[in-house]
């Protein structure tokens, strides 16, 4: 809302138009003439103070069914010469009870109410006579000097120009009642995102776009505690949509991971743990969706309550309740019920590395293994597995290739002891693992989504959870081609996995047969499914 005393100047013309009939031409439902008035309206500015400037009947007539003030005349131009004519002393006439007047192009239906707010209070500020918004492009002016040379064609640095917006003007209104040869003070004022102006049919198909996008905000959580699977599936997700508008947050004591990962790519905010939920509802989405593992009632019934979409994924929480839609894909049964929770393996979809990813042909020898327990691995499963498979390995001239999350705790002991052995490679928090998976023929993990990502590049695995909550997650079985060793218990699991490893190197069949039930699984459509899913909520 704009507090001072202000009147809207809306000059449309028809015979200076982008191209024919664009003024009254429905865009996304609404005439651009519209939604200039709707938008001076949403500024809180009064019917009275409202004028509609043209040299078309038809444009009147749309300002006339709105009751706001119409100055018609089929000759007009809008031009600096004005105050010679009759639309000089209307413009006097109509801003001399306002101290400021804005002038609002119908070209420029994207800028939001709060940058005009935003622009007037800087212009007071100021003290200057007028604003004219600016962007920042960053571009290569072309000239000739220097393009007729080689380097001239790899030179990748850009220059940075200020291009003037005609999208709105505010200025003090007595500028109308000074000769137009009078001098007066400009002040430019920046502003980035919603400077779009339409100059072609083109730039009118892509303004309609941008008008049919929803705000989706993405509540993420990424730590060395729980590591970083929860970023990577909410990216995996964001990038395959570009029809709306996608919004990253997490609170404080995430931010340092997911910053790492989001915050080049889409705008991210970190708030207080307590101040998340109201400071999502501020940013006025459409859909939220949580990936924080269970929710409480306090982080979905505030947005529910606000007409906000939304959809929670690996929740057995009590904010379960109010979601619109909640994924469980690591659960294969029920726990508990609700027609708007999705349950099982054919709602897990991988992620964007292991889309071209070359998926394992059966391979009779076996000669490498991956082990990777992800996180933190708050067991140290990583060290206590690899010593008692180190000399099995050695032995049988198997290579392990051991990774690392990033907040594994130990990774400079065990860097120390693998230093010098030819059939060990450790790598901490790598981005790309698919690639070392495409080298193993069977792996040892904990049992969390890698368990999936192994089924869809076909390889037969030893699973061991890490806690009670992965226990629940009963894909990883050996009707899915998978040897699970339980809750990790100390002594008893190491001697397990030994027998398992033993018995998958030296019974080949056995080995083949738990292959081909990886076979049955392929999660690449499932994103698609899933996604459609949530999209139709807001479309």
């Amino acid at each position: 809302m704009i507090d001072q005393k202000t009147t809207v100047l809306i000059p449309s013309f028809k015979k200076s138009v982008a191209f024919q009939d664009d003024l009254v031409k429905n865009l996304y439902g609404v005439s651009l003439v519209q939604r200039s008035i709707d938008k001076a309206i949403q500024l809180g500015i009064e019917i009275l103070n409202i004028h509609l400037l043209t040299d078309s009947e038809e444009i009147a007539l749309i300002g006339s069914r709105n009751g706001v003030q119409l100055y018609l005349n089929q000759s007009l131009n809008w031009s600096e010469d004005y105050n010679s004519g009759p639309l000089g002393k209307y413009l006097s006439q109509a801003t001399n009870s306002s101290e400021y007047t804005l002038i609002l192009s119908p070209y420029a239906p994207l800028v939001e109410t709060e940058t005009y707010t935003k622009a007037l209070s800087a212009l007071v500020e100021s003290d200057k006579d007028i604003l004219k918004p600016y962007k920042h492009v960053n571009r290569r002016i072309f000239d000739n000097n220097g393009q007729n040379k080689l380097q001239g064609l790899f030179d990748s640095q850009k220059e940075t120009h200020k291009i003037e917006s005609k999208a709105f003007i505010f200025l003090k209104s007595k500028v109308f009642l000074e000769n137009t040869k009078t001098n007066h003070s400009v002040f430019i004022w920046p502003v980035q995102n919603d400077l779009f102006e339409i100059e072609s049919y083109q730039d009118w198909w892509v303004c309609e776009k941008l008008l049919q996008r929803k705000r989706i905000v993405f509540r993420i959580i990424g730590n060395n505690k729980i590591g970083t699977g929860h970023i990577y599936r909410a990216l995996s997700l964001a990038h395959e949509i570009t029809d709306h508008e996608i919004l990253f947050v997490c609170d404080t004591e995430n931010s340092e991971v997911v910053n790492k990962l989001a915050g080049y790519e889409y705008w991210l905010s970190c708030y207080k743990y307590d101040e998340i939920v109201e400071s999502i509802i501020t940013l006025k989405p459409d859909l939220v969706i949580n990936d924080i593992l269970s929710t409480s009632k306090n982080d979905v019934y505030p947005l529910k309550k606000m007409g906000i979409k939304v959809v929670n994924f690996e929740d057995i929480g009590a904010g379960t309740k109010y979601a619109d839609m909640v994924i469980n894909e690591l659960y294969e049964e029920p726990i508990f019920e609700g027609d708007h929770i999705l349950w099982g393996s054919q709602y897990f979809f991988i992620r964007d590395e292991f889309t071209n990813a070359r998926a394992h042909r059966f391979k009779k020898q076996l000669d490498t293994i991956l082990l990777t327990f992800g996180g933190t691995d708050q067991n140290d499963l990583t060290s206590k597995i690899f010593y008692s498979i180190k000399d099995f390995c050695s032995k049988y001239g198997i290579q392990v290739h051991i990774v690392t999350g990033s907040g594994y705790a130990n990774f400079n002991k065990l860097k120390t002891e693998v230093d010098g052995m030819d059939n060990v490679k450790l790598t901490k928090a790598t981005g790309v693992i698919s690639s070392i998976m495409e080298k193993a023929q069977i792996a040892i993990v904990s049992n969390g989504r890698t368990v999936y990502e192994l089924s869809h590049m076909n390889i037969p695995s030893i699973v061991i959870s890490q806690h009670k909550r992965e226990d629940t997650h009963n894909f990883a079985c050996e009707e899915n081609g998978f040897l699970y060793q339980g809750v990790y218990k100390n002594g008893h699991t190491e001697k397990l996995v030994l027998d398992s490893l033993h018995k998958l190197f030296f019974d080949t069949d056995f080995r083949k047969k738990l292959f081909a039930k990886t076979t049955f699984h392929n999660f690449s459509a499932n994103k698609k499914r899933v996604l459609a899913k949530i999209i139709a909520l807001i479309e």
